[in-house]
This record gives C-alpha cells, sequence and structure tokens, in this order.
C-alpha cells in the first residue's frame, strides 16, 4: 500500500533519477566505459535550448548529470560515459519541461507545490537516524541540503501545475476504482505491524557521521548495558528514551516506533528483534551500523486485508496520476512547439 499512500509525493524521486532507462540497457552490453570531457569545457557554457520564456544552458545538464552519477554510486551502480550523450538528453528535456510549467505556476500552484515538497521531505528525513544524518548524505552525494530543498520545491510544484492542467480532464469511474482493487488484491494487505519504544547509544560521531575512536566506542558500549539493565530491571522506558537515546527522531516521543513487517527502511537486525519479542518484553542489545539498540514492544497487529472503502480514494488518485503521466509527453509537446524551443547541439555556434 505504500505505494498508493505516498502517491503524491513519491514520483519526486524522478529528479534523481534521469536516465534510469538508459542504465538498464548499459546492463545487457559489454562496453568499456570511456572518459569524455563535458561538453562544457570543450564549447562553453552555451545556451542550448531557448525558447518564449525557456533557457537552459549547458552547465545546468552537466551538473545535472553529476548529481545523477553520484545517486547511482551511491546505489553501486556505475554510469559508462558512453552513455552520456542520451542521458543528458532525457536531462536536457526534463530541464525544459521544468521551465515550461514552472511559467504557468500560480500562487495556489506554489503553495500547494510548498505542501508537497514538505512532506517528501520530511518523510525523506524520518528514514533517517537524525536531520545532520540526512543532510551529510545528501552532501555526499554532491548536493547541499539548501540545493536539495530547492530543486524538490521546484519539482512539487511543477507537479501541482501538471495536476491543475491535466487532472480535470480526466474521468477515472467508480467501477474503475472497484475493478484494480479487486485485481490487486496483493497491494491491500497490510503487514503485520509492532510498536516498539526504542533507545539508540550511536557509535558514530554526530557531526562527522563516522565511528567513534575505540575509547569513545567502550564508553558508549558500557552506557548501552547499563541502559539495558534499567530497562529490565523495570524502570520506566519512556524515560530512560528521553534521558539517553541519540535518536533524535523519536527520544522526545519516548522512543516509539512503529514497524511493518517487510518495511523498506527498516534495518534488519531491528525488525527481526521487535517481531521476535512478546508484548511488553525488552530486547537484548541489538547491534546495527548506527550502534546499540534497545527495544521494548508496546503492541502488535496481525497482518489483514485492508477495506475497500478506506483505499478508495487513493486508488482513485493512483489512477489519475498514471493516466496523466500517460498523457504528459504529448502535453509538453504542445507547450514546447507554443513557446517555439529550439535545441541546439554542442556543435553548433550560438
Amino acid at each position: 500500500m505504500n505505494s498508493i499512500r505516498h502517491q503524491s509525493v513519491r514520483w519526486l524521486a524522478v529528479i534523481l533519477a534521469s536516465g534510469t532507462a538508459v542504465i538498464a540497457a548499459e546492463r545487457k552490453t559489454d562496453k568499456p566505459a570511456s572518459t569524455i570531457p563535458s561538453t562544457t569545457a570543450l564549447f562553453g557554457d552555451k545556451v542550448i535550448a531557448k525558447g518564449k520564456g525557456v533557457e537552459v544552458k549547458q552547465s545546468q545538464v552537466d551538473e545535472m548529470f553529476i548529481t545523477f552519477k553520484a545517486n547511482r554510486a551511491a546505489v553501486g551502480q556505475k554510469v559508462s560515459e558512453t552513455l552520456r550523450p542520451r542521458i543528458e538528453a532525457d536531462i536536457l528535456e526534463k530541464l525544459i519541461a521544468t521551465q515550461l510549467f514552472l511559467k504557468m505556476a500560480t500562487e495556489t500552484d506554489k503553495a500547494k507545490g510548498k505542501e508537497i515538497a514538505d512532506l517528501f521531505i520530511a518523510e525523506q528525513i524520518k528514514q533517517m537516524p537524525s536531520e545532520d544524518s540526512f543532510n551529510r548524505q545528501l552532501i555526499s552525494l554532491g548536493m547541499t541540503p539548501q540545493q536539495f530543498r530547492a530543486q524538490i520545491l521546484e519539482q512539487s510544484t511543477v507537479k501541482a501545475v501538471i495536476d491543475r492542467e491535466l487532472k480535470p480532464k480526466i474521468v477515472v469511474t467508480d467501477a474503475q476504482v472497484k475493478e484494480f482493487y479487486d485485481n490487486n488484491q496483493d497491494r491491500f494487505q497490510e503487514p503485520e505491524l509492532v510498536k516498539v519504544r526504542h533507545i539508540l547509544i550511536s557509535m558514530l560521531d554526530p557531526n562527522t557521521g563516522k565511528e567513534l575512536p575505540p575509547e569513545k566506542k567502550t564508553e558508549k558500549q558500557r552506557l548501552a548495558q547499563k541502559v539495558l539493565t534499567r530497562a529490565k530491571g523495570g524502570d520506566d522506558f519512556v524515560w530512560l528514551a528521553k534521558e539517553y537515546s541519540d535518536d533524535a527522531a523519536s527520544k522526545n516521543k519516548g522512543g516509539e516506533y512503529v514497524i511493518a513487517r517487510g518495511q523498506e527502511t527498516a534495518l534488519p537486525e531491528f525488525e527481526g528483534a521487535a517481531f521476535s519479542l512478546g508484548t511488553n518484553q525488552v530486547s537484548d542489545l541489538v547491534t546495527t551500523r548506527f550502534g546499540y539498540h534497545v527495544l521494548k514492544v508496546i503492541d502488535k497487529a496481525p497482518a489483514r486485508k485492508i477495506e475497500f472503502a478506506k483505499v478508495e480514494g487513493r486508488i482513485k488518485e493512483t489512477l489519475l496520476q498514471e493516466e496523466v503521466q500517460k498523457q504528459l509527453p504529448d502535453y509538453v509537446a504542445k507547450l514546447k512547439k507554443e513557446a517555439g524551443v529550439e535545441i541546439r547541439t554542442a556543435s553548433e555556434k550560438p
């Protein structure tokens, strides 16, 4: 159900996924990667796309290509320079479309875009130990937190414009919604849930994100054992979390988390411990890449099928968005034609 629950924000990942189809094609070849200098270095920062309200420079494409490569590298995928022209062509089309939509944005669109962006960013931060960790990860990918937020806001505003322009013209019937529900039963199974309280004794430096030196780790291990002993001895777990936990995202609410079985963002060691415990039971020390964890299970809920009435609205939104995506290429082509957008190759003179 996550794919439907967060339909309004999950699409934003495409801003860092340009060229995915090209990467997939690359895996089917044995072509060696080559080192090709950027066209900006070869020809200067020239305007490569221009029209009414549209101007894209080569440096913008180069910057997004570098960001794209860094993101793929972060998940262990290498981008061959032989594919650079194809990826850059895709990036260029996205930049042109973005400018076309942004010039159409109303104040209402911008407000809606901010709402979507704030939700998306909050969800991304929630998946990390802290906001500082999230920001450090962005920097490791070659993007400052300010750049990331500006890019997300820009793309969420684009989405608001697209929805305003295309969604009112699309009709999704009740019969289509029910058919989707009946034909996709596996998507409407709510997984087993466990509610826990959690204390993290971190083994990472809060400023650098790197592992603490051995002597500091020893101190932290002793503290973790002390906290565990007190938790198992019946001390107030909420108070212990607020006093000792290094998890800034949960400590002020007593370390509370709800974990779904098979949740993509959950640490496997954490999930395994949570689901193996009985209600009100305290774990032993659980070790993850972040440090030592102490868990206490508050409640459990078995897996169950979600009723149609509870997901009807979200299914309709999903079907609307799918139809929007089908219509989008033709709509962008129409906007480009109306704006008289012209694209120059790197070899053309300005």
